[in-house]
């Protein structure tokens, strides 16, 4: 079903479609890494303008000292799109009208009046969930020629970005739910402390409250990932978080007690953030071990629960020598967006 995005400004138009598999059992899945992006062009003579747009949209993230993009870009003209199939990420530069293979492949991801009302508005921007195999996500950008092209993609440079990072983050917890969650260590974990988040089943709890310490640490392995949960009691939480010395210290502690490590100020990025539906603050980082020679990456939440005041400390690491971390600590990363105060309903 197509639908205009209410209270968006494009140029000129955004439409959602969905191919409506419910069920996933014996659906073929793509392949590859959330990633992974195909970007598929009427014409190579739009690589100049694709080039520049990637340029702008994948954006870096610094993992110590490594910067990574979100997005690993692989680019195909019109006598190889099919091969954008296999992606789970797929950017379609579409020039309308001009009859060929790409512009027939897009216009088949959607329904005639959806076409229609994208040629009718002189171009525009289609999201396509699932169009070929389950956890895909297209984005079709299309216009009646190269400039208003390339007008269109510097507009919604933000817009596209966040169309294919917010459908990552879904695919992933659907993947999630898909391959089981445990459960039973949810359950416990509301009952005991009043917090609720979607916990894969391939994390197994690595640490509950080691020496007293009001903590817990969820691991797997190859290679090594860990979420990490504190919780500390304060007056005002919310207004804690202007005190950022005083939220370094929490995570300092975390890393002592859960990790027996340390982490690194010169690292440090801030930045603001929203946990379930609280307003947070994020540091991104870097530690080294204590227990051994090496270190990595961290991101961290810092969390106000105003209802029980206590301040918690949500943190993603890795520690991955030699290979990229976007990757995983975008699935991490997924994992701790449904961190909640609040149990939600069936």
């Amino acid at each position: 079903m197509f639908r205009l995005l209410a209270g968006m400004i494009l140029l000129p138009c955004l439409v959602f479609s969905g191919c409506g598999i419910d069920n996933e059992k014996g659906i073929l899945m793509a392949a590859g890494s959330y990633g992974d992006l195909a970007v598929v062009m009427s014409d190579q003579a739009l690589r100049p303008l694709a080039d520049r747009f990637m340029t702008g949209m994948n954006t870096e993230k610094v993992f110590v000292i490594k910067p990574e993009t979100l997005f690993k870009p692989d680019y195909f003209d019109p006598s190889h799109w099919e091969l954008a199939k296999g992606y789970k990420n797929a950017l379609f530069l579409v020039r309308i009208g001009d009859g060929g293979k790409v512009e027939k492949a897009a216009r088949k991801l959607m329904s005639s009046n959806a076409w229609d009302r994208l040629k009718a508005g002189g171009g525009g921007v289609v999201k396509v969930a699932d169009p070929w195999s389950t956890y895909q996500q297209i984005v079709v950008v299309a216009s009646r020629d190269r400039n208003s092209l390339g007008s269109i993609l510097k507009k919604n440079t933000e817009v596209i970005r966040d169309l294919f990072e917010d459908s990552n983050r879904d695919r992933i917890l659907r993947r999630n739910r898909y391959d089981g969650l445990n459960t039973a260590m949810m359950d416990a974990y509301w009952d005991r402390y009043g917090i609720f988040m979607e916990i894969p089943a391939e994390y197994e709890q690595n640490q509950l409250e080691p020496k007293g310490y009001q903590g817990l640490e969820l691991m797997r392995n190859a290679p090594s990932r860990g979420i990490s949960l504190s919780w500390s009691k304060v007056d005002d939480p919310a207004a804690l978080l202007d005190d950022r010395k005083s939220l370094i210290a929490l995570r300092v502690d975390l890393g002592e007690k859960l990790h027996d490590e340390e982490i690194m100020p010169s690292s440090f990025r801030w930045s603001p953030a929203e946990i379930g539906g609280v307003a947070c603050l994020k540091l991104e980082g870097a530690w080294t071990s204590n227990r051994f020679t090496g270190g990595g990456a961290f991101w961290c939440y810092f969390i106000p629960d105003s209802h029980r005041q206590r301040m918690v400390v949500l943190d993603l690491l890795v520690f991955a020598p030699g290979l990229d971390k976007m990757g995983y600590f975008r699935r991490m990363d997924a994992v701790a967006g449904t961190f909640s105060f609040q149990r939600p309903r069936p």
